[in-house]
């Protein structure tokens, strides 16, 4: 009887061992299958709100109408500069034209040489008063051939050069007392021109 009743207890335990063991797998199963849902349901929802945000942004960007308007601002700007580039592309040509002509209308020793101008009509009179408006004009066109300013430069002579159009004048700096002679001619309607700048040593 003591054996039938030691084995009837051992197969109970085993039965229940088996019992727990199952149950104990169906748990862990039933975790792992819970676990998966949940971070693949996360995963989805996170993708789904993600795409719902992009489309949404898309279709107020197409609805508003101050933000189409600034594209196609930036748009006409990109055609090739910003505003502040073309604004300085403008500039350097205008720089650029004036140089060319600072090129072409010259003056100083070198040259060359254009007529200064003039406010006398014609037929001209030479006049080497120094009150004149020819006097002035002459003095004008000493500084000019000579690139130095009227209020430095020192008249030294200035008189007939040889002809009814022609003068002559010899300047120097007061700053660095370099003595040039200088011939003009009158062109009419246009002013005194020189047209020879020679150094004196």
């Amino acid at each position: 009887m003591k054996r039938n009743q030691r084995y009837e207890s051992r197969l109970e335990k085993r039965k229940q061992n088996r019992f727990l063991n199952i149950a104990i797998g169906l748990v862990v199963l039933l975790i792992v299958v819970v676990g998966f849902n949940l971070f693949s349901g996360d995963e989805d929802a996170t993708t789904t709100t993600a795409e719902n945000e992009q489309t949404t942004s898309k279709s107020e960007t197409k609805d508003d109408p101050s933000i189409e308007m600034e594209t196609e601002k930036d748009e006409q700007n990109n055609d090739g500069k910003t505003s502040d580039e073309a604004k300085e592309e403008a500039n350097s040509e205008g720089d650029q034209a004036e140089d060319v002509e600072s090129e072409t209308k010259g003056g100083g020793p070198e040259g060359p040489w254009e007529p200064v101008g003039t406010s006398q009509s014609e037929p001209h009179q030479k006049s080497y008063d120094d009150q004149s408006q020819d006097w002035k004009e002459m003095v004008q066109a000493l500084s000019y051939a000579t690139n130095i300013p009227e209020d430095q430069m020192t008249i030294f002579w200035l008189g007939n050069g040889g002809g009814p159009d022609l003068s002559k004048g010899t300047v120097s700096s007061k700053v660095d007392k370099v003595k040039y002679d200088v011939q003009l001619q009158w062109i009419p309607e246009k002013g005194w021109k020189p047209t020879s700048v020679t150094k004196v040593q």
